[in-house]
């Protein structure tokens, strides 16, 4: 007992710090509460619930239930006030302190950022103190038809600052291009890949160097690839200047 009592004790001290200082803090956002008409996310730090109300989350006006957003994200704070035995904290502030960084950032350099909630075809992420939506055409080279397959909340992503005023950026340009170097497959060749991403217009197969190779729907109806299933393709064109490599599906391996 005693033990754990220095250990909160050691907490608080360090929140109480923080209030001092604007030292920039990370917790996790559990769920909500309602004090006095007001809604609050509660943010899990080192095991202590502290109280950040819905106006200091930094989200836009538009988003509803603020709170419920950002359930489960990792986001940086400062701690505001302390009052009644609770701790009260901003993340509108420690995005402030962190824009600083950004000013100081040029077009084309590497940055480092959060993702802070997932869609099928969109992320959003935390760098520097902005928050961005991104498309997943930004997101990844290669097509998916769900961006959770790749992502999730807290997780931690590099981007490429395209743009300083308006702040835009981009994920995938922060990575490799697997198109950077020349196909690893020639016309006729037969390969066994599995099923990448599955749209309207057909199958897409990753190959063994990134690549996509799209394949019309299988006609087997009896056989249905799903995401990760291996099937069997032949490569039929290539077509470089639209980087796009096109190929058959001629079995399911099982």
């Amino acid at each position: 007992m005693q033990s754990t009592q220095i250990k909160t004790d050691k907490r608080i001290y360090e929140l109480q710090q923080a209030l001092k200082t604007g030292r920039i803090l990370l917790g996790e956002v559990i769920t909500k509460e309602q004090q006095n008409g007001k809604w609050y996310a509660v943010v899990k730090w080192k095991g202590l619930r502290l109280y950040c109300d819905e106006a200091e989350l930094g989200l836009q006006e538009q988003v509803k239930n603020k709170a419920d957003a950002l359930l489960g994200a990792l986001i940086e704070f400062v701690v505001i006030a302390q009052e009644n035995g609770r701790f009260y904290i901003s993340r509108v502030k420690a995005m402030e302190k962190r824009r600083k960084i950004w000013e100081k950032v040029k077009e084309g350099d590497i940055v480092e950022g959060r993702i802070t909630g997932v869609t099928p075809r969109n992320a959003f992420i935390e760098v520097l103190g902005y928050e961005f939506a991104l498309p997943a055409e930004e997101m990844l080279w290669n097509y998916t038809n769900d961006l959770r397959r790749h992502f999730k909340i807290a997780d931690r992503v590099k981007a490429k600052v395209i743009s300083k005023d308006p702040p835009k950026i981009s994920v995938k340009q922060a990575y490799p291009n697997p198109w950077d170097t020349p196909p690893a497959v020639t016309v006729g060749q037969v390969i066994v890949a599995p099923v990448d991403a599955i749209a309207h217009f057909g199958f897409l197969v990753k190959l063994d160097d990134g690549k996509q190779c799209l394949c019309p729907p299988y006609s087997n109806a009896r056989e249905i690839p799903t995401i990760g299933t291996r099937v069997v393709v032949q490569i039929q064109s290539i077509d470089l200047e639209k980087r796009r490599i096109f190929g058959t599906i001629q079995r399911i391996l099982r």
